[in-house]
Parts: structure tokens; sequence; C-alpha cells
């Protein structure tokens, strides 16, 4: 029974610690979605939709800011979770030596680097997207007809907050007359998904390259610092006399 307590207290940090990290960008792609229905609604004029450049500029600077914030936190969430991979190694190896009673500084292992991860925190800012796409694909029909009549519901208020980023570009195309099945946007769930992985792989090997060199620096260094032995040569008379 305890070791399954154990068991169980272990997957629950793992998995509070994957939603930690995806909180800061999945809240700036929420604060995306909002910011771009609030500057684009105030611009129908005679209570009619326009895609003017003003409406392009907002439908395409949201999400390009979003997914900004996302890969600079996911670049430094790859390294600070490479360096808590380092220190686990660590651990490891010296617990094989010392045993498990020797500890080393702070160290949480729901927090080492693993490839999976960024794909899993991606999944989980994704998750509002493909929610929002497949609710409003299959209530298609709904959401067109209250278009037609240039009202804004409950639901498409909700979805718009939830994800605006990843669906707001379809459904102003469709105002103008365009069709498309929402269930297109759920292309754009690929968006923090990939930007979350990419640049999380990146930020680790970042952070391992930046140690490698300063180890191959302090190598070099260490080298220079050791006395040098002398050629002379081979030549009469150029090697020291040796004491008697």
């Amino acid at each position: 029974m305890a070791k399954s307590n154990s068991k169980f207290k272990f997957y629950a940090k793992y998995v509070w610690q994957l939603i930690k990290d995806s909180l800061p960008s999945g809240i700036m792609y929420l604060c995306a979605g909002c910011i771009l229905m609030m500057a684009t609604i105030k611009m129908r004029e005679d209570n009619a939709f326009t895609f003017k450049n003003a409406a392009l500029f907002w439908i395409i600077f949201c999400p390009v800011v979003a997914a900004a914030y996302n890969a600079l936190m996911s670049w430094a969430n790859g390294g600070q979770q490479y360096e808590m991979l380092v220190s686990g190694n660590i651990r490891r190896s010296t617990e094989q030596t010392y045993g498990a009673g020797y500890k080393i500084g702070k160290y949480k292992e729901e927090k080492e680097y693993r490839i999976w991860k960024g794909f899993v925190v991606g999944g989980l800012m994704a998750f509002f997207a493909i929610l929002v796409g497949i609710v409003w694909g299959v209530k298609q029909s709904r959401i067109d007809a209250r278009l037609a009549d240039m009202e804004i519901g409950l639901s498409e208020t909700l979805g718009i907050i939830l994800s605006g980023w990843s669906v707001m570009p379809i459904y102003y195309a469709n105002a103008m007359g365009a069709n498309i099945s929402y269930f297109v946007s759920l292309v754009f769930a690929l968006v923090p998904i990939g930007v979350t992985a990419g640049f999380y792989i990146w930020g680790a090997y970042a952070r391992r390259n930046k140690r490698l060199r300063e180890q191959a620096i302090a190598d070099r260094a260490s080298q220079s610092n050791k006395p040098q032995k002398i050629n002379y040569g081979g030549l009469p008379g150029t090697k020291p006399k040796k004491k008697k």
C-alpha cells in the first residue's frame, strides 16, 4: 500500500510539473485570442464584418506574439531541465558509489529533461484549440447562421476566449463568404506542439553545448598552467647540469 501511494505521489508530481510548464505560454495563447477578439470585433462597420488590413494585422500579430513567447519559454525550460538532468545523473552515480543515503544539492526528478516532455507540454497548450475546433466544426451550421444575422452568441464568445487565435481567422473568412470548415482550425493546434517541442529540445542542446565549451576552456587553462617540458634538441651543452 505504501509503495502504491509513493508511485501515485511521484506520477502526480510529474503531471503537475507538466501542467505548470504549460501554463505561462498557455495563458499567453488565451490572451492572444481575447486581444484578437476585442481588436477586430470593433472594426465592424454598419453592423457588417469587413476584412480590412487592420483586422488582418491583428489576426497575424496575436498568434505570432503568442508563439514567440512560447518559443522563448520553451527554450529556457529546456536549458533548465537539462541542468536538472545533469544533477540527476550525478546523484545516481554517487548513490551507486556511496549509497542511497548520500544526497547532493536540490534535485527534483520530475524536472529532468526528457524529449517527450516538449510534445506533451505543447499538447496541453493545444487542448483548447482542439476542443474549440471540434465543437465549432460540429456546430458549423448554427455558427454560420448566427454570422449571417451578425450575432455572436455565448458559445461563440466562449470559444473565442478559449482559442480565438486559432478560430478567428476562419470565423472572419466565413463571415466574408469563404465557407471553410472549422475543423480546419485543428491544424493550428500543431503550432504550440511544434514550437514547444522544437525550442525545448533546442534549449537543452544549447545548454549542453555551452557546458561543453566551458569545460573545454577550463581544460585548456589547466593544461597551460602545467610546467612545460623543454626540448633541448640534443645539442651539446644545452642540457642543464645534474647535481651530484
